[in-house]
Order: C-alpha cells, then structure tokens, then sequence
C-alpha cells in the first residue's frame, strides 16, 4: 500500500530551494562581476581616447610651429643651437612658445599630463631613417608626446615631422659688363663675382672657347631674407651638355658675407655636385649647409675630351626650405 510522507517531502523541498539560492547567487555574482568588467573596460577606453586626443592636438600645435619656425624645433627650447634633446628634455607650448616641463589639463574629471621630447633622425644612403648609423637628416625631427594620468597610466605616440615647406631661387641672364664682388642681391639681376681660365658670357649664356681648355664662374652672394637661415635642399641647372664634357657645381653658405668655401657633398673643395645632364636636381649635403642665411654657387665648365665643343648653362636654381 502506497505511503505519502509529507516529513519527506519537506526535506526535498528545502534541499531544492538552497540549491536554487546558491544557482541563483552564483549567476547573479558572474553578472555582477562581468558588468564590473565592462564598466571598467569602457572606462580605460574613454580614457585612452581622451588621451590620444591631447597628443593629436599637442603634435598639431608643433607642426604649426614648426613651419613658422623650424629652428625652434630644431633646437629646443629657444632656437639657439645645437639645444637639448632626448627623452630627458621635456617640453610643451603655450602661446607658440616651447616651455620646458610638463603640462596638465582636466577633462570630465580626470587631470592628464603631459609633455613631448624631440629626437634627431639618421637616414642611409637610401634616405630610409634608421636606428643607428646613417647621416642626420637636419630635415626631420622625431617627436614623441607622451600622457600620464591616475592611478598609473601613460599613452604615448611618436611622429616625424620634416621640413617640407619649400621654395626656390633662380639665377639667369649674366651680364659680362656686371661684376660685383662683394655686393648682396634678393633676386637674380645678371650680376656676377668673378670668372676664371676660358670661360665666355654671350647673351646670358654660360660657354667656354673650348679648344683652350676649361673655366670657372662664381656667383655673387644670395640672401635668402630668412634671418633663422634655411635648410638647402638641391641644386640644378639648365642647358646643353656634350658627350664627354662636363658641368660640376661647388656650393657655400653661411650666416656672414664674409667667408665662404665652396664645398662639394662630402663637405670638401675636393668634390663636387654632378649631373648626368641638365635639369636634373641634385641633393645637397645638408649637413653642411643648415640654417644658413646667405649662399653662393660656383660652376666648372669642362670641354669636350676632343676640346671640340662646351657645355652651356643658362640658368642655375636652388631649392631650400625656410
């Protein structure tokens, strides 16, 4: 016969209902502990991007300082070279003046720091940047912003900023009849400093009597009107160049009107700037040449091996960056 024991099935009763407390706090704590995780999860990622916020604008504010002026960036803090850089030189703007130290700004409650330093930059003979080894590159600094907020988090972000605004001088139209040694000129008006071995001017033209052998032509001297100097970039010229002859090119610059050496690419009067042919653009060292006001050129015609014919140059250009 079939017993209902009601002590029975109050015991089961209460063994379900814990097992059901104990399920109940276990999937309630998993939410707790997973919504704790998103909340903070989101958090860092508002955080981050607030962040990523102040260095985009911080490296806004020192390209734009740096096209006004390049030597500030150049050498820090104030212009006024070789400054201080490297990761222990900290610096930020306020009111387009480098400022050394850091800087700090609050945003929804949260205060962040900050600050950026500024790195030279090697490249190969390739023009890649490298690590180490190389030649600086006078041309592009490597900043690095970096931000720091409570309890201990810091962002930073590193970019290459280059001296990229350009600009260009022409010299042309020689006039044998206009020799000045020691005048300064802004723009090219036919003048000229000197000349050598067989070199002839005819109608603004550059030539030799070739059967004689080669010459030289020296320009007078050039301001660029930049006081803080610029960053000369290349140089090229125009006009015929027969096989076999030969057209180099020597260049000088510096922050006086008094002393000059025509210097080639490794820095010596040994060498000299070449081109396969006319109207070619050919580098020039920068390193030898950066943050100079004023400059000069120097051209060498050489005839053909035969002495039967001479190269012709009717114009000189020079790129540079202010």
């Amino acid at each position: 016969m079939f017993k209902f024991n009601v002590k029975d099935q109050k015991g089961q009763m209460l063994a379900e209902i814990l097992v059901a407390v104990v399920l109940a706090g276990i999937i309630i704590g998993g939410i707790a502990l997973s919504t704790g995780t998103s909340v903070s999860t989101s958090n860092k990622i508002r955080e981050n991007t607030k962040a990523t916020y102040i260095i985009q604008r911080a490296l806004e504010e020192i390209k734009m300082m740096s096209e006004s002026n390049w030597l500030l960036l150049y050498c820090p803090p104030s212009g006024s070279c070789p400054g201080n850089k490297g990761p222990s030189n900290r610096y930020y703007i306020s009111n387009w003046i480098i400022q050394n130290g850091s800087v700090s700004t609050t945003i929804e409650g949260i205060e962040y720091g900050y600050y950026f330093y500024i790195e030279n930059v090697n490249r190969d003979s390739q023009q890649n940047i490298v690590s180490s080894g190389g030649s600086e590159d006078p041309s592009t600094q490597k900043i690095t912003v970096v931000v720091n907020w409570a309890p201990s988090n810091s962002l930073s972000i590193s970019e290459y900023i280059m001296r990229t605004t350009s600009a260009s001088f022409s010299d042309r139209a020689w006039n044998s009849s206009l020799t000045d040694s020691g005048g300064v000129y802004s723009n090219a008006v036919g003048y000229y400093a000197t000349t050598s071995g067989n070199l002839v001017i005819q109608n603004g033209v550059l030539s030799l009597n070739p059967t004689t052998g080669g010459g030289s032509f020296t320009s007078v001297i050039f301001d660029t009107g930049r006081p803080n100097g610029v960053a000369f970039n290349a140089i090229k010229w125009k006009g015929g160049l027969p096989t076999s002859a030969r057209v180099r090119l020597q260049f000088a610059s510096s922050n006086s009107t008094t002393t000059w050496n025509f210097i080639g690419p490794d820095g010596t009067s040994a060498t000299y700037y070449e081109a396969a042919g006319p109207d070619q653009f050919i580098p020039i060292s920068l390193q030898y040449h950066n943050n100079h006001r004023y400059f000069r050129y120097k051209i060498y015609l050489d005839p053909t091996s035969d002495y039967s014919s001479s190269p012709t140059v009717y114009r000189v250009m020079i790129t540079y960056s202010p």
